[in-house]
């Protein structure tokens, strides 16, 4: 009896997955298979900056665990439907028809560091990353302190024809978040067990179909830098949505050292150049960081008006 009810519900539970299965997929039984291959190789823009590695984004792309294909049918022969495959290639399966196909992915690692929302039309489809609204405001802006985002590929395709039998989509994806880094000279990285570096003014999400931002708010990222004693320089790289473009929003950087004590040091506003780097590169800061210890041993006294254009000198 026991063996009969075992079985029993063993196939009530089966049952049940293939109507959940039925339900996720709901043209997996009547439409036709569309084959979405997807070419690793990406297509990068030419004002995108690559650093010395010219192939990291296609590097990147490769380790993709999985990608999001969304299908918005452009008549009434098809359906609205989410799907996913393993990799960057698969079959989906969609009813003959034409549509529109948003195709992303930012699956790289275990902890998702971007989001998604306003799936359900093409044109309102972002990602965003975790945001902890701010008490700042500059010109009627938002601001928000912000995570960084991870690696963004997306591909939009407009028009995409489903006809009946086997139909193959080739696609390039586009980074829509692009890496940064920056160095900056210190000397008396002795005294310094840590140091951060915090940008504000980039933009906090991005509207995948088109690669628009939103103009009505702003982030802040902070960014663990890295210890070079040897070379006097801390590093750091980030990924980013980009450097808002409002000129009433400023793209100003605060480095922080920590050394039982922490000061936070305000560099010169450098904007202007941070505007330009719209798709990533390099953040070249100018100013010097020199590092003392007084006479009285004391801890962080940072002097504000001993600090020049291109050296800042903190007493310690």
């Amino acid at each position: 009896m026991k063996r009969l009810i075992f079985i029993l519900a063993t196939i009530v539970l089966l049952t049940n997955s293939c109507v959940r299965k039925a339900l996720l997929e709901p043209g997996h039984h009547h439409g036709n298979e569309v084959f979405i291959s997807i070419d690793v190789d990406v297509d990068v823009d030419t004002e995108v900056e690559t650093c010395d590695d010219p192939d990291i984004y296609k590097n990147i792309l490769k380790t993709a665990r999985s990608l999001t294909i969304v299908a918005y049918p452009l008549d009434e022969k098809g359906h609205f439907g989410i799907h996913k495959i393993d990799g960057l290639e698969g079959t989906i399966w969609l009813l003959p028809g034409k549509y529109d196909l948003l195709l992303y992915t930012s699956d790289f690692y275990d902890l998702d560091g971007t989001f998604y929302r306003g799936i359900s039309d093409v044109h309102t489809a972002e990602a965003y990353t975790n945001q902890v609204k701010s008490s700042k405001t500059k010109a009627m802006v938002k601001s928000y302190d912000i995570d960084e985002p991870d690696p963004l590929f997306v591909h939009y395709y407009e028009g995409f024809e489903v006809t009946e039998g086997e139909n193959k989509l080739e696609a390039g994806l586009q980074p829509q978040a692009y890496k940064y880094w920056y160095h900056v000279d210190v000397d008396g990285l002795d005294y310094i067990t840590s140091a951060w570096l915090e940008i504000d003014g980039m933009y906090t999400s991005v509207f995948m179909a088109d690669g628009s931002h939103r103009d009505d708010e702003y982030g802040t990222q902070k960014v663990e830098s890295s210890i070079h004693k040897d070379e006097n320089k801390i590093k750091g790289e980030f990924f980013s949505f980009g450097p808002h473009q409002d000129s009433n929003v400023k793209n100003s950087i605060i480095l922080t050292f920590i050394n039982g004590r922490t000061i936070r040091v305000k560099m010169d506003d450098i904007s202007p150049e941070i505007k330009k780097l719209r798709k990533g590169g390099e953040i070249v800061i100018e100013q010097k960081i020199v590092i003392n210890v007084d006479d009285t041993g004391s801890g962080f006294v940072p002097d504000v008006e001993d600090w020049v254009e291109e050296e800042v000198e903190i007493p310690i």
